[in-house]
């Protein structure tokens, strides 16, 4: 399939598709498929010391976690 084709997925190439997931990484999968969001309901985000996206800026931000906005 697509996913181990040479280059396609950056956790193929390096191997991090082999590593048994933190607890604390199953734990957010189970309250995401259990319709937890943290980001208040947020359509984009974004890490503001990393974009320059003028358009991405515009948008209203509703929640800020960790160094990314989360916005509508």
């Amino acid at each position: 399939g697509v996913i181990y084709q040479p280059g396609a997925f950056t956790a193929v190439t390096d191997g991090q598709i082999n590593i048994n997931p933190a607890t604390s990484s199953i734990n957010a999968a189970r309250d995401a498929l259990n319709g937890w969001d943290p980001s208040g309901g947020a359509l984009y985000y974004y890490n503001p010391a990393k974009t320059t996206n003028k358009w991405i800026w515009s948008r209203p931000i509703i929640k800020v976690i960790g160094s990314h906005n989360f916005c509508k």
